[in-house]
């Protein structure tokens, strides 16, 4: 008989991990930590499990921590080890806001990439401009450069309400160095020197009515040379001058007043280039990707007449920019076929929503009027629409159709792009004939962050 072989799933393997997490059964070390009422707890586990997923785990059992079943964890609490070790035996961690910085610590500490993957994707979710330098100061602390093109995005478009939070005013001088070093803001040079004095402030720990150039070098250093003083205009320094012109030598001080004054003037110190308006921020073309919801090329048989209120739900799971929506060609529906129209009077409007069922918080992106044609409308937007995992986007096109206004589109309901992109889309109307997703909006255009 000649020799075969098939394979089979063992579910039982899975379950293993789940069955042994924080379980003493089978348990061949342990760690020491400290609870949170400051007492020590002891947090089993297995060897082969650590030692399989971290390198430097199995260097440790095999080298330092050899002879030795216990060894105590100085650098975590028990709750953020516990939430660490997940990614040794769970097929699913769930990360939490309390721990997620000693996590995002830990896995960097002991080499597991999944872990630090799964940090950055919980922090694209719940990161905002209210605590958003908290996110740009762990990207830049363990060079996570998806992580840190996403905080920069949000930084760069809603500045002087990054500015205004607790997490600016809490960044450490390195977070403060890479704001200051961007070339694209949305707010003015006056706002950006204003928000320093204001770190600077909160940085020395005292409630100061004013601050002293020893103060400044002390805390703020070099960095005051990245302030682009040439963005600012004479009388604007005139009013800095007044509340702050005591904090620069008078180098310093002239120097500026040049900058502001004279168009050619080259600085020794301070820098000369402009900072540019977020509005006009360019992105690599080569980062453009599209979805494209068409299951045919041909209209369907069937015409899909056009409502009032037209809404287009979907989600992402990676953070991207909203570029442009392209709408299907409308048309008259008459004598069994498609005949063009001179045009339709529609509102966009697109809504950001949480996916969570308890949260009613809704953020409009973009508001604006715009005619739907025989031909593709594509819709273009000038000012970044950042979309990311965690919310659900709805488009809404509002109108008033004659009879018979239709499109002949059929639609998917999930398009996959590339090999880790995935949108979704939800509540579509379905074609009562064809039973499938039908619609206006048929292509989305985004750019990677």
């Amino acid at each position: 008989m000649s020799s075969k072989s098939y394979d089979y799933a063992i579910n039982g393997i899975l379950t293993t991990g789940k069955t042994l997490y924080l379980n003493e059964k089978f348990s061949d070390f342990s760690f020491i930590c400290k609870s949170a009422d400051g007492l020590d707890e002891i947090i089993p586990v297995h060897k082969s499990f650590l030692a399989s997923v971290s390198d430097v785990f199995d260097v440790m059992f095999s080298d330092t921590w050899k002879g030795k079943v216990n060894v105590v964890i100085p650098d975590a609490t028990a709750a953020e080890f516990r939430e660490f070790l997940q990614f040794f035996y769970l097929e699913r961690a769930k990360l939490t806001t309390d721990n997620i910085e000693r996590v995002m610590y830990l896995g960097n500490k002991y080499i597991v990439p999944e872990c630090m993957n799964a940090c950055v994707k919980f922090l694209h979710r719940i990161l905002t401009e209210d605590n958003i330098c908290f996110g740009y100061s762990l990207a830049i602390l363990y060079n996570q450069n998806e992580l840190k093109r996403f905080c920069e995005l949000i930084i760069a478009s809603k500045t002087r309400a990054v500015f205004s939070s607790a997490s600016f005013l809490e960044c450490s001088k390195d977070a403060l160095e890479h704001i200051l070093k961007m070339d694209s803001l949305s707010c003015s040079e006056v706002d950006v020197f204003e928000a320093c004095m204001e770190w600077v402030k909160s940085a020395c720990g005292l409630e100061l009515e004013e601050l002293t150039r020893e103060i400044i070098q002390t805390y703020l250093g070099d960095l005051i040379y990245e302030i682009r003083f040439k963005s600012i205009k004479p009388q604007q320094f005139g009013y800095l001058a007044s509340i702050y012109g005591r904090l620069f030598s008078s180098d310093e001080y002239r120097e500026i007043v040049q900058l502001t004054a004279l168009s050619h003037f080259e600085p020794n110190a301070f820098k000369q280039t402009l900072r540019t308006s977020f509005k006009k921020f360019q992105f690599n073309e080569s980062e453009k990707i599209v979805c494209d919801r068409l299951m045919a090329l041909n209209f369907s048989t069937s015409p899909y007449y056009i409502k009032n209120i037209e809404k287009t739900v979907f989600s992402v799971n990676q953070p991207m920019v909203l570029q442009q929506i392209v709408c299907s060609q409308v048309c008259e529906y008459k004598s069994n076929d498609y005949f063009p129209i001179d045009g339709l009077s529609t509102e966009i409007k697109i809504v950001q929503v949480s996916e969570s069922e308890s949260s009613d918080e809704e953020i409009i992106l973009h508001d604006k009027k715009f005619h739907l044609k025989s031909e593709l409308t594509y819709i273009n937007f000038s000012k970044t629409k950042l979309v990311r995992p965690g919310f659900m986007y709805e488009i809404q096109l509002k109108q008033t159709p004659p009879p018979n206004y239709c499109t002949g589109n059929i639609l998917k309901t999930e398009v996959q792009l590339e090999s880790n992109i995935l949108i979704q889309f939800y509540r579509d109307p379905i074609g009562e004939r064809d039973k499938v997703a039908r619609g206006i909006v048929h292509k989305i255009a985004f750019y990677r962050v």
